[in-house]
C-alpha cells in the first residue's frame, strides 16, 4: 500500500524512535474506528442516532441523561456502545513491538472500550474509564459486561436492586485528577509523542518543559488541524504508517 506520506519523514522517525528511550502513545478516536468501531461524534452517526433514539449522543451519553432517563441510557448504550465490536490492528502490533524493545513506557487512552482482548501494554491510563467495569453505586458490587446485556432492560443490582453504573465518565462529569496528572507527567518526559487520532490532539497533556526536545506525531486524516502544534502531521490510516516508523 503506498502512502501519502513522504518516504524521507517515514525514515526520519523511524530514525528518532530507534533513538529514543521514552516513546508515549496516546489513543485516540481514529484507533477506535481502524479497529472496526464506529465514531458517534461524526455528522452521519450523530444522525443516525438522533433518528432511532431521538436525542443525540452526546445527550445521551451525559451524567444527567444517566439519571433522569436511565432507561433510554442502557436502550442507546447497549446497543451503540456496548455492542461496537472492536479487534486489533497491526499499529497495536506495532505500539507492542516499542514495547518489548523497552522504549514504550506510557499507553494512554479516553476510548471506553479499553484495548483489544489481546493486547497487554505494561501501563495503561485510562482517562475516561473502561466500559468492562461496571459498578452498584450504593454497594460497590462489580459487574461484567455479559451481566450488562444479559440484563432485561436497566441492569441492577443484584443486593440493592439500583441502577449498575458504567465505570466511565459521562459528559458533565468532573475527570480523575490523579489520571491525568499522571498522563500530563508520562507526555511530558517523552523522547516521542505519538498522538493516534485527533480527538487526543488536547493542550491538556501538551505540557513539554521548553528545554526538552520532543517530537510530537500527530497521525490524523483531518485536514484542518493547526499543524504548527505538531512537529508531524500523518494523514496516512495509522495502521498502515505506523508500522513503518516503528519498523
Amino acid at each position: 500500500m503506498k502512502l501519502n506520506t513522504d518516504e524521507r519523514v517515514l525514515n526520519y522517525l523511524k530514525k528518532k524512535i530507534q533513538e529514543s528511550g521514552n516513546v508515549v502513545a496516546i489513543l485516540g478516536i481514529e484507533m477506535l474506528v481502524e479497529g472496526g468501531g464506529f465514531d458517534l461524534d461524526t455528522n452521519d452517526e450523530t444522525y443516525r442516532v438522533e433518528s432511532k433514539y431521538g436525542y443525540s449522543p452526546d445527550d445521551m451519553l451525559s451524567a444527567s441523561f444517566f439519571n433522569s432517563k436511565v432507561e433510554k441510557f442502557y436502550r442507546f448504550y447497549k446497543n451503540e456502545v456496548l455492542g461496537m465490536h472492536v479487534g486489533s490492528t497491526p499499529a497495536y502490533d506495532a505500539l507492542l513491538r516499542l514495547q518489548q524493545r523497552g522504549k514504550l513506557s506510557a499507553v494512554i487512552s479516553q476510548n471506553y472500550h479499553g484495548l483489544p482482548e489481546n493486547i497487554h501494554f505494561n501501563r495503561v491510563i485510562e482517562l475516561n474509564g473502561n466500559m468492562r467495569s461496571n459498578k452498584c453505586p450504593r454497594c460497590n458490587r462489580r459487574y461484567g459486561i455479559d451481566y450488562i446485556m444479559a440484563a432485561d432492560g436497566v441492569p441492577r443490582c443484584e443486593n440493592c436492586n439500583v441502577a449498575i453504573r458504567p465505570d466511565i465518565r459521562l459528559i458533565g462529569e468532573r475527570g480523575n485528577a490523579h489520571l491525568m496528572t499522571e498522563a500530563v507527567n508520562a507526555c511530558a518526559m517523552a523522547d516521542v509523542l505519538l498522538i493516534l487520532g485527533k480527538n487526543m490532539y488536547s493542550d491538556q497533556l501538551d505540557t513539554t518543559q521548553p528545554d526538552k526536545k520532543q517530537i510530537k506525531v500527530l497521525f490524523s486524516d483531518e485536514t484542518f488541524l493547526p499543524k504548527s502544534r505538531a512537529d508531524f502531521v500523518i494523514q496516512d490510516e495509522i495502521k498502515a504508517a505506523l508500522p513503518i516508523i516503528v519498523g
